[in-house]
């Protein structure tokens, strides 16, 4: 039995953050005050698409990964992530910036400021038995900030505070920013 327990705590800890796909890209633009936009996109996080909706009786986020591209400090990117409470009890969840473990090809780990950037609209929501809910996620990197590296990555870290024994599950949602 420790053995397995050792194991279990483990392999959680290879796999860091486990990353969901969304079930379709979405992209939106949103104009700026100097009349040039950047570009918000959510996208599965392989090339395949799922056809069924997602289960009910199993607590998932969406979008596995978000794509923010000719953005820039002063903008404002906004979106929503969608969490699935698939327990029968509710569930309260915890959700945070959080610093990549790894990023993908050609981007780097954010600025220590990064952070601040971030704000999240419902950090503790109390989900019911099989509820979904939306909780707003906002990018705001003050004007005039001018060491940003062209491409960088942070994750929204995403846990369910009322889960029982030694080893918690963390879902993560990518975020990938492209400066211009």
């Amino acid at each position: 039995m420790k053995r397995l327990i050792v194991l279990g705590i483990l392999l959680i800890m290879a796999l860091g953050c486990v990353e969901t796909s969304n079930t379709r890209g979405m992209q939106i633009s949103k104009p700026n005050p100097n009349g040039s936009d950047y570009t918000i996109t959510a996208q599965p996080s392989d090339s395949s698409t799922l056809t069924n909706e997602p289960p009910q009786d199993r607590t998932w986020i969406s979008p596995g990964k978000v794509n923010i591209g000719n953005y820039y400090p002063g903008a404002t990117a906004d979106w929503v992530m969608t969490i699935h409470n698939g327990k029968p009890i509710p569930a309260q969840f915890a959700i945070g910036y959080r610093n990549p473990d790894y990023t993908a090809e050609g981007y780097t780990k954010p600025l220590l400021a990064t952070e601040d950037w971030v704000i999240i609209a419902d950090e503790t929501p109390i989900l019911a038995p099989y509820e979904t809910r939306e909780v707003g996620v906002t990018l705001k990197i003050p004007y005039g900030v001018k060491a940003v590296p062209a491409k960088w990555e942070y994750w929204i870290s995403v846990i369910d505070k009322t889960q029982k024994g030694n080893v918690n599950t963390e879902l993560c949602s990518r975020w990938l920013v492209d400066m211009r």
